[in-house]
């Protein structure tokens, strides 16, 4: 079923990539784009991964041989093996589930998490996803929005309404980092930005520019987004199932289908068997 409704529901992420062609959504795409490309450590990736609601490319400015763009539709327990069209060159689109990737375990050198923690029903399943197939020392970014700032607390006066962004579950940048380092990550680089009250206007936007630059010196910690990068490790199987333990511990285990990774994305762009 197509539109903004799947499986008798609305589809958070369409409205949510509709809110970031507001004047307030452009705003902050253009500054979390800004602000990826410059945390990404430098260097070479191979194969470079977005998962997310934005139709907005956070890898294009990373020099990869591959790049791939997952759009994550709302029905996460039905995956939706769905190819978009292609850009063209080296970039690929595929629509998919961010609880079942169609990717190899340690086939990815970057990857983005756009926004997706924000609206998937379980994040602890979505990082020990990504952790599959992210490749020894290659690097994490995740994006989201701040619990404790302005969009947090708007969000707290319009979660119910169920419009965008305020639609999603918001995280603290604490308990994010907390659970990279549980995964055992080396947390290299973060940021927030927005500090700007999220008004829809461009005339207002504009006005308040200046509160980018005093929030960062000012209230670091209460911009209404954050950017974590995140370096995986490669770590003994002792410790690795140490790791395993300690998160099944923390966080109760959610069904998931039988481990079949049916389709994998082709390097051509295709889905492949």
């Amino acid at each position: 079923m197509t539109g903004a409704r799947r499986g008798g529901r609305t589809d958070r992420n369409l409205i949510v990539n509709k809110w970031l062609k507001t004047p307030v959504g452009s705003s902050v795409i253009e500054a979390e784009t800004a602000a990826c490309c410059e945390l990404v450590p430098s260097g070479y990736y191979a194969r470079s991964l977005q998962v997310g609601v934005a139709g907005n490319s956070y890898i294009e400015g990373i020099e990869a041989q591959e790049r791939y763009i997952v759009i994550v539709r709302d029905s996460d327990r039905d995956p939706d093996w769905t190819m978009c069209s292609a850009s063209g060159g080296n970039c690929h689109y595929a629509v998919a589930s961010s609880f079942a990737l169609p990717f190899p375990e340690r086939s990815q050198s970057l990857v983005v998490l756009a926004h997706t923690l924000d609206y998937c029903g379980n994040p602890h399943d979505v990082l020990r996803e990504v952790d599959q197939i992210l490749e020894p020392e290659g690097c994490l970014v995740v994006i989201g929005f701040n619990l404790y700032s302005l969009y947090g607390g708007v969000r707290m006066l319009m979660k119910k309404r169920g419009k965008a962004p305020w639609n999603g579950k918001f995280y603290s940048v604490g308990r994010v980092q907390d659970w990279l380092l549980l995964l055992g990550y080396d947390l290299v680089g973060a940021r927030m930005i927005a500090y700007r009250p999220p008004i829809n206007s461009e005339r207002h936007q504009a006005r308040l520019e200046f509160l980018e630059k005093a929030g960062t010196r000012w209230w670091p910690g209460f911009g209404g987004v954050y950017i974590i990068v995140g370096k995986k490790r490669e770590i003994m199987l002792t410790q690795q199932r140490r790791l395993s333990s300690a998160w099944q511990g923390f966080f109760s285990p959610v069904a998931r289908p039988a481990p079949q990774r049916v389709a994998r994305l082709g390097r051509t762009g295709d889905l492949a068997g």
